[in-house]
């Protein structure tokens, strides 16, 4: 099981550019070796970088057109719960690879692409979690991806009341050239 303060944000203020500071040594994103992911529905394709867990958890802060694996979950393409983030909003104001992701729906494909493998996903699971609800985090006995972003941005607080998960079972693995 995963402690951390709380799921990670997954998003800036939609329709306003955010100075971002310079990425903290050590805190750089790893390169997976040409992983992807895609969700056809959404007419989304992204590379998928690692993102390490630290003390206070994940940062995203400067995770831009990439989907990020969260460290410390599953491996992408392994068997356990795969947990990939992805922005609603980018720091420059503009929609992020994730924004709709609250529009899959049971049955939805989610693909990933990984060691010359395809491996198709399909949406089983919807649903808004808190900040603090570490339930999309927990272990699974098969292969499972869970995507996540944020949701519902507040003026009022200053960043997102939810986040958005999607949870997609494997069903099936095939070679590509």
């Amino acid at each position: 099981n995963i402690r951390v303060p709380a799921l990670p944000d997954t998003g800036f203020a939609p329709g306003t550019v955010t100075d971002l500071p310079l990425q903290v040594e050590g805190q750089e994103y790893g390169d997976l070796d040409g992983l992807r992911i895609e969700i056809p529905v959404l007419r989304q394709s992204v590379p998928i970088v690692s993102v390490p867990l630290n003390n206070n958890g994940w940062d995203l802060t400067w995770l831009w057109n990439q989907a990020g694996w969260l460290e410390g979950t599953a491996y992408p393409s392994w068997y356990g719960n795969t947990v990939i983030t992805g922005h609603a909003y980018l720091p420059s104001g503009y929609p992020g690879p994730f924004v709709n992701l609250g529009d899959l729906s049971w049955g939805d494909e989610i693909i990933l692409y990984a060691h010359g493998l395809k491996f198709t996903y399909q949406v089983r699971f919807m649903e808004l979690v808190a900040a603090d609800d570490y339930s999309i985090l927990q272990h699974k006995d098969q292969d499972w991806l869970t995507l996540f972003t944020c949701k519902e941005y507040s003026d009022l607080i200053g960043g997102y009341l939810w986040r958005q998960a999607v949870q997609a079972v494997l069903i099936d693995v095939e070679q590509i050239d």
